[in-house]
């Protein structure tokens, strides 16, 4: 008897968390700072299943896999790990955001800093908007 209250205790608990998730499933773009502070097209897939999401960054010459992307009520929280086209390195950005709507207010952070690199041209987080496309 306490071992089923138990397991339906834990269901409810995943079906609440599954309700009260944004539906972040679809195609959402926007613009972020690039390189020299331009502005530079971006766009992400996410399908939803839950609290867990997969998906893409698509990008100019290759599309990049979303990693450990959560959602939670309105907040959604990815990794996207990128490599240098010319030396091989990996280089990793969190993105956190909160998702309204058809909006979603996305901020990047990149993960650590590469080996000798000048303290001085820390890149901060950086926060951008994408719309949902209907």
């Amino acid at each position: 008897m306490l071992r089923q209250l138990a397991q339906f205790l834990a269901g409810f608990a995943v079906a609440v968390m599954t309700m009260s998730a944004a539906d972040v499933t679809g195609i959402w773009t926007g613009q972020m700072q690039g390189r020299r502070a331009e502005k530079e097209d971006v766009a992400f897939q996410f399908k939803a299943n839950g609290a867990t999401v997969t998906g893409k960054l698509f990008g100019d010459e290759f599309d990049l896999p979303v990693e450990e992307a959560t959602v939670s009520n309105e907040e959604i929280k990815f990794i996207v790990t990128t490599t240098n086209y010319y030396s091989g390195a990996k280089v990793r950005f969190s993105f956190t955001g909160t998702v309204k709507g058809d909006q979603m207010e996305l901020t990047r952070t990149r993960i650590g800093e590469p080996v000798g690199e000048n303290p001085n041209r820390a890149v901060p987080p950086q926060t951008f908007t994408v719309r949902r496309l209907k």
